[in-house]
């Protein structure tokens, strides 16, 4: 993630849900694990000349290079709002003053967001939650002295973004581009937000746009397969999470979403070489390993069954992740009925259906627990997207009935 990318939408792109391959598609982690990053600080020296500017605001002005606090800032923003309604001062004075009262709120708020995404990995959600919105009137009063401003529109976007206010983030995202046009990431996390309003088309036009701008960031191809693979593009899809693989060499992630998408069209080969080279490049990422299990332990194709090591990665990712989910208990039963062990299948997918507080999810859960009664394993079809156009009845969004052997 990028130091402009400052809010992580948490999102599982599902093209064919949860369960039918686990935690498919997960390309942003949840805000609590957002990389300590820092916004495009805006220097005082964007703001007016100082030409025939009084020697106390050039001394302010001097502050700005030493700041290292919020009450640092802060200081400099009461000073400069003493002076903008001060009739008696010049204008070149009172138009100063708003300058750098903007670049003072603007780097409040970024201290407070920076303070806020610390605070939620310590789970201060409450606290977090406070900063915030504490952040978001500094980002607007920003705004508000200098709404030709860039940067400081983008970080309100940022901010608004995190309050879950989606088209406010929009409409300020969509001012900073036409103040900045060449600007990539604003467009890519414009294109986030219309994939979480579920707008595609609209999402892929800016994640075009940010490639066109900079085509070396993997990000921008991976978050416009999820798009294309949703819109049903399938074979769109897989050359950008192949590039994005490419481009992100060193990211497991983007190796397991290119298998994810391979095991979901039924390239069974190119899947479990994608997720082998995943656990390469990370053996610490629990959804390779539990993918990988899930492809190994129901694969319809008999050279890429291996139930002794569906098993061992099942238990892996579940260790790996420190919990166990309906998702990892869901792929462990499958690959212990693939064993022939249906009553401790049983056992463990019934513990997935307690767990589960979705609906949809707790009916296809349901179904794999009816098939492992029968004492029969779950095996996939030779293609998930084929299964769900024909309704071929296999573990698709909808819950139909498994197939079985």
């Amino acid at each position: 993630m990028k130091s402009s990318m400052l809010f992580s939408l948490g999102l599982i792109v599902c093209a064919c849900t949860q369960s039918s391959i686990a935690q498919s598609f997960q390309p942003r982690a949840p805000r609590a694990a957002q990389p300590s990053t820092t916004r495009p600080v805006l220097t005082a020296e964007n703001a007016e000349s100082s030409s025939g500017v009084s020697s106390d605001l050039l001394e302010l002005y001097g502050k700005t290079k030493a700041v290292r606090s919020e009450a640092d800032v802060t200081g400099i923003a009461r000073s400069c709002s003493k002076v903008i309604p001060d009739t008696a001062r010049s204008k070149t004075d009172r138009e100063y003053a708003a300058s750098l009262l903007a670049w003072a709120l603007n780097r409040r708020g970024e201290m407070r967001s920076e303070l806020a995404a610390q605070m939620v990995e310590k789970d201060e959600v409450k606290e977090a939650t406070q900063l915030d919105r504490l952040a978001v009137d500094d980002f607007t009063t920003a705004v508000r002295y200098a709404p030709r401003n860039w940067r400081m529109r983008h970080n309100l976007a940022i901010a608004l973004a995190m309050k879950g206010d989606y088209p406010g983030s929009i409409e300020q995202l969509t001012n900073a581009i036409e103040f900045k046009p060449d600007y990539p990431n604003a467009y890519f996390n414009r294109g986030e937000l219309y994939f979480e309003l579920q707008q595609y088309t609209f999402a892929i036009n800016d994640y075009t746009s940010a490639i066109e701008l900079n085509g070396n960031d993997p990000q921008y191809y991976n978050s416009r397969a999820h798009c294309l693979f949703l819109l049903e593009s399938h074979e769109d899809a897989i050359a950008d999470y192949r590039r994005a693989a490419e481009l992100g060499s060193d990211s497991a992630v983007y190796q397991t979403d290119l298998a994810d998408a391979y095991q979901f069209l039924g390239r069974w080969e190119d899947a479990a070489k994608a997720y082998r080279a995943a656990v390469a490049i990370n053996n610490q990422l629990p959804r390779a390993y539990q993918n990988a299990a899930w492809l190994m332990a129901t694969c319809p194709d008999a050279k890429l069954k291996n139930v002794e090591l569906a098993l061992s990665a099942a238990k892996k990712a579940i260790e790996l992740s420190g919990t166990r989910t309906p998702q990892g208990l869901d792929t462990l039963a499958a690959a212990t009925a693939a064993s022939g062990k249906y009553a401790d299948a049983v056992n463990l997918m019934q513990q997935a259906v307690e767990m589960s507080t979705d609906k949809s999810e707790r009916n296809e859960l349901t179904q794999r627990l009816q098939l492992y009664q029968r004492g029969q394993a779950y095996v996939q079809p030779q293609s998930l997207a084929a299964a769900q156009r024909t309704n071929t009845g296999i573990r698709t969004a909808s819950g139909t009935d498994a197939n079985s052997r």
